[in-house]
């Protein structure tokens, strides 16, 4: 009686050596791309980005009010020796995201015979998957998306509700300030001068440093402001081809995926683009799953945007 054929291993036609040192010659300039290439990501990698090498989630102490335990003395007065707890914490989550990079057998054997021709082939993949991980994170990161799941996104972030682990409907000082604004040639200056001084603590500290819109209203403030502010790069250093506008100083510029009508007025300074520093935009090696004939590897980001002080920051909604 005939018996069953035993399975016959298949033979690979590229060296996954190859790719490998191919794609992680790459990840420098891959890693850089993406950040130069997105607005959010660009400007918050310059000015707020920092690495935490993993956890369970990440922690922020932060000052819910203000102390007030000292005072003035003469001689042998007694002093105060007790300080109140002004401290509380806040929690966040960490949120991971992906992007495949594909190879299949029958674009391994079409590729054939040629070194430099499967290396192409996973150039061009690769900077597929660098786009969609580019266009996936701009995204999320400027507006809420479902799928997203733990991703804070600024409309969250500069917001009056729940963000990392406390809710700020209960608690008052974690609120930031959201305005309802109109149409922009009637009060839309007003409207950001009000918002700006509401979140200022004073003429020279704690003032904003970078205004995000969409690029309508950016539009908009263009027109009223061409004839008496030069365009400038600002301080936007992410981009060197970035042109901004500046209001009180500030730089302005808009993303693609900001919310109809937003503009949000931003202190950077409390604001934290946290990354794994093990997982920073990094590509995995070429795998091959047991049920199917392709190679896959994947670009692995692990990180949050977050604040430590809410109260620094404000949004204009409803701009028309």
């Amino acid at each position: 009686m005939a018996t069953p054929s035993s399975p016959q291993f298949i033979p690979s036609t590229i060296d996954t050596f190859v790719l490998n040192t191919s794609l992680a010659d790459y990840n420098k300039k891959l890693t850089d791309n993406i950040y130069n290439s997105n607005t959010i990501l660009g400007i918050l990698g310059s000015r707020a980005k920092t690495t935490l090498n993993g956890g369970a989630s990440i922690v922020r102490n932060l000052i819910e009010a203000e102390q007030d335990n000292g005072g003035f003395y003469l001689g042998s007065s007694i002093l105060n020796t007790t300080q109140n707890n002004t401290l509380t914490m806040v929690e966040y989550k960490w949120q991971n995201a992906y992007e495949p990079i594909q190879i299949t057998r029958d674009e391994e054997r079409q590729n054939s015979g040629d070194e430099h021709k499967i290396l192409t082939l996973a150039g061009v993949k690769t900077s597929l998957s660098e786009k969609a991980i580019m266009k996936r994170m701009e995204q999320a990161m400027s507006t809420p998306v479902s799928e997203a799941n733990n991703l804070i996104d600024l409309d969250t972030l500069v917001n009056t509700g729940t963000l990392g682990s406390i809710a700020g409907g209960t608690d008052t000082f974690w609120q930031a300030t959201v305005t309802t604004s109109g149409a922009f040639a009637t009060q839309g200056l007003s409207d950001m001068s009000t918002l700006y001084y509401t979140i200022s603590s004073s003429g020279t500290e704690e003032n904003p440093n970078l205004i995000l819109t969409t690029k309508t209203v950016f539009q908009k403030y263009e027109q009223t402001r061409l004839p008496l502010e030069r365009i400038s790069n600002g301080d936007l250093t992410f981009n060197a081809g970035a042109t901004g506008l500046t209001f009180k100083g500030i730089p302005i510029t808009y993303g693609n995926y900001i919310g109809s009508g937003k503009l949000y007025m931003l202190n950077t300074n409390y604001i934290q683009f946290v990354v794994d520093s093990a997982t920073d935009f990094i590509t995995t090696p070429y795998i091959t799953p047991t049920n199917q004939t392709v190679k896959v590897a994947f670009i692995l980001w692990r990180g949050q945007l977050l604040t430590d002080n809410r109260r620094r920051q404000g949004k204009l909604n409803s701009i028309s």
